[in-house]
């Protein structure tokens, strides 16, 4: 069946005992449903929401549930990331992660021959939009907590399918991505690239060998690994507390200390949620909250292994590993239209954007040279 098939064919047995946990109650019967499509996936069936009434000893209540179906590319071995995220949530190690961050509840993994089938609860966000700085600092703060408490004593997880080396595949590139920076012929990678940053992205090309094998010496904890602001949504705990609540757990894996806090800060800008001149503010800002967040935990490590890890991650990330993936884009125009279409903005403004992002990290690359010794 297709996917408008198969949501249509969920029925009253299945969202039955779904919906009494979600609402906690194992009297409720289920009495209407309707589902909307929130997010269409490249490689699944996306994410739906489903609503509805039930019946509750005669009061009628309200409910929803989050369905994300994914599917399964086994020919990626533990690089199906679809089915990692469903690993996480059978695993149990989102159900009660350290500190203020939090996963949204899991009520089921459905495994079927082709496609997994999670099913989670509906989480609000009630931070303001856009972010203020400040709240960039709180979740930082939040980040913090939970990667400084397996720095700190809680046993890194071991799990074969949790992520490991994301950010070298994420820079293996095919060749032709360095030659066209090399050559810069095409107007729109010399905008792309003004001045010197090419140069410098072909610098970090040279070294990233050299900077893999020293975030490899940095300190390793349990991270969430793509923690952008698209992924984070800001809640009351049953107890009243400020968390995070993390959305969309298929990098989960073991990465650097300071890497975590690397798409909270860059993503951001490259999604147009920050002006890139704030990006100074911005740096300061999670860095801060993050150190803090692995204080309270009971990390009592040296700021500046955070530091490198952070401005290392950051720079391979973004300075190189996206850097060169926006060249087939640039150099192919039948992709402009899908880019303005992501983030809403001129194909131009795209360009120049992430221009002033890949300044700012080849600063951090030269801030990461220049604390390699701590590491060494």
């Amino acid at each position: 069946m297709d996917v408008e098939a198969r949501l249509q064919a969920i029925d009253r047995e299945t969202l039955t005992p779904l919906v009494r946990q979600a609402l906690g109650s194992d009297t409720v019967k289920v009495t209407d449903w309707r589902y909307d499509r929130l997010l269409h996936g490249s490689n699944s069936a996306g994410v739906s929401r489903i609503t509805g009434s039930a019946d509750d000893h005669g009061e009628t209540v309200a409910w929803s549930l989050i369905l994300k179906v994914v599917s399964r590319q086994p020919e990626l071995g533990e690089a199906d990331f679809g089915t990692r995220e469903a690993n996480a949530y059978q695993s149990g190690l989102l159900a009660n992660l350290p500190g203020s961050l939090a996963a949204p509840r899991c009520f089921a993994v459905v495994e079927l021959e082709e496609e997994v089938w999670i099913w989670l609860e509906e989480v609000s966000d009630e931070t303001e939009q856009p972010w203020p700085l400040a709240r960039y600092g709180q979740v930082a703060r939040h980040l913090g907590q939970f990667n400084g408490a397996y720095l700190a004593g809680h046993p890194l997880p071991a799990e074969p399918w949790l992520s490991r080396g994301l950010l070298r595949a994420w820079v293996t590139l095919p060749s032709s991505a360095i030659a066209h920076l090399r050559a810069r012929e095409h107007p729109l990678v010399r905008r792309a690239f003004p001045g010197g940053s090419g140069d410098g992205v072909l610098r970090l090309w040279e070294e990233r060998d050299m900077l893999f094998a020293a975030l490899d010496r940095l300190p390793q904890t349990f991270g969430h690994l793509d923690a952008n602001p698209a992924n984070l949504l800001g809640h009351r705990s049953v107890d009243g507390r400020d968390e995070t609540v993390a959305l969309d757990w298929t990098w989960v894996g073991v990465g650097a200390i300071g890497q975590e806090i690397v798409p909270l800060i860059s993503s951001s800008v490259m999604r147009f949620m920050v002006d890139a001149d704030q990006m100074p503010e911005l740096d300061e800002r999670v860095f801060a909250g993050y150190l803090d967040g692995l204080c309270d935990a009971g990390w009592q490590g040296d700021p500046r292994t955070v530091r490198f890890g952070y401005a290392a991650a950051s720079a391979l990330h973004y300075g190189l590993g996206a850097a060169l993936r926006s060249l087939s884009s640039l150099v192919d125009e039948s992709q402009h239209a899908r880019m303005e279409l992501w983030l809403g903005r001129p194909y131009e403004e795209i360009i120049d954007n992430a221009a002033a992002l890949r300044r700012f990290q080849l600063g951090l690359a030269d801030e990461a040279r220049e604390l390699l010794d701590v590491v060494r």
